[in-house]
């Protein structure tokens, strides 16, 4: 009977070897576990744990036979020594030293039991998952433990295929950070700076052929109608928006009538091809500045029209403030006049948020400062405003009308 248990006293490594005549009234079969979780269903072996019970007496746990004929824990008591050695219900009792592949026979477990050889030392290989089966007291130890690797193999294929899907995830593109009007300012000086030095290191018979080629673009834009080197982006609304900014005429139909279609948008050559100036609304009043004309265009091309509207009601307000009130002899009144706080709400709206009319106000004579963490836009004292200033406000009054 010693020989018998020899497998289960403390440091046994090995199998004994056979024979000797001993007849223990059932085989030992020696059942090998094939690993990957195939003998019950799943799909990895399992965790192997070591057990150790030295307690004399009952070992405190309830084994059912498998199919194969091996042992398999049903349950566990409460409070005995196979609960504190760790042991759940679905282990399957193995050899030491066999790591989880070689299981115990049913039999030979009872008889290890009721014998009082302590301690007993032995292995389990136990299928562990993030999710227990369910209705486990309703079903044998074996359909729990099956239940239990088909779990594991499930949690093993989802972890594989996340696995996967991370591998194969297109890297997130980091947005740009988008500039400031002022940023953007300086980076267009910038730029029309080094396209001036640009200009001056030409040779005179580049500088030749460059001036040739813009009277060459200005001479067909005039041909044409409208300017075919010029890109602009804009949506149809905005294209509607942009007839406002250029001369245009009217389809008419077959009968001599205006029909219903919208004006086809007109661009209206400079004169000369190094300056662009916006056509004054009499022949009296001065052309605006280059600036103002560039900035103009922006506004009523890039905008929706209703939005240049509004912003411009207000700009036109401001920019009159500034050029009349703000110019009055108490100073104490006429400063309010001359400072712009960009942070306001309604000025935010009709100034930062309309692309073009932070740079008509600039334009017009405003400068941008800063004070106690604020940004304001403040005309200069004792300047009613440029020479073509009644033209760029009338202008802007027109397309408020339009």
């Amino acid at each position: 009977m010693d020989k018998l248990f020899e497998r289960f006293k403390p440091g046994a490594k090995k199998k004994p070897k056979s024979g000797g005549g001993l007849n223990f009234g059932f085989s030992l079969p020696g059942q090998k576990f094939q690993g990957e979780g195939k003998s019950l269903g799943g799909g990895k072996p399992g965790k192997v744990i070591g057990i150790e019970l030295p307690e004399p007496g009952s070992l405190g746990i309830k084994v059912e036979k498998r199919p194969n004929g091996t042992a398999i824990v049903a349950s566990v008591l409460e409070g005995s020594q196979a609960e504190k050695a760790g042991m759940i219900r679905g282990d399957i009792v193995c050899f030491q030293g066999s790591g989880g592949q070689e299981e115990v026979p049913y039999a030979l477990f009872l008889e290890l039991a009721k014998a009082q050889q302590r301690p007993v030392c032995f292995e389990v290989r136990r299928v562990q998952t993030k999710t227990t089966a369910s209705g486990e007291g309703n079903r044998s130890a074996e359909a729990y433990a099956r239940q239990q690797a088909v779990i594991a193999a499930a949690e093993k294929r989802e972890r594989a295929a996340k696995a996967i899907n991370k591998k194969t995830r297109p890297a997130e593109k980091k947005l740009p950070d988008l500039l400031s009007t002022e940023e953007k300012r300086k980076l267009e000086e910038e730029r029309l700076a080094r396209m001036d030095a640009a200009v001056e290191n030409q040779s005179e018979a580049s500088k030749e052929a460059a001036q040739a080629a813009k009277m060459n673009e200005a001479r067909t834009a005039a041909q044409l109608g409208y300017n075919p080197y010029e890109t602009n982006k804009v949506t149809a609304g905005q294209a509607r928006n942009a007839t406002t900014a250029v001369a245009h005429g009217a389809i008419q139909n077959e009968s001599g009538a205006t029909g219903d279609m919208p004006p086809l948008p007109m661009v209206r050559p400079p004169t000369d091809p190094t300056t662009v100036v916006a056509t004054p609304t009499s022949k009296n009043q001065t052309p605006v500045s280059h600036d103002f004309q560039v900035a103009y265009e922006t506004a009523v091309t890039a905008n929706d029209h209703d939005k240049v509207v509004n912003s411009f009601s207000i700009l036109r307000k401001l920019i009159q403030n500034a050029a009349t009130k703000g110019q009055g002899a108490d100073e104490t009144q006429a400063q309010k006049f001359r400072k712009v706080r960009l942070g306001n709400a309604k000025i935010k709206a009709a100034i930062v948020d309309v692309e073009g009319n932070f740079d008509i106000m600039m334009a017009v004579g405003f400068q941008l400062a800063e004070e106690e963490g604020e940004s304001f836009l403040v005309f200069p004292q004792g300047f009613k405003g440029e020479e073509w200033l009644p033209t760029a406000l009338a202008l802007m009054e027109k397309y408020e009308k339009s």
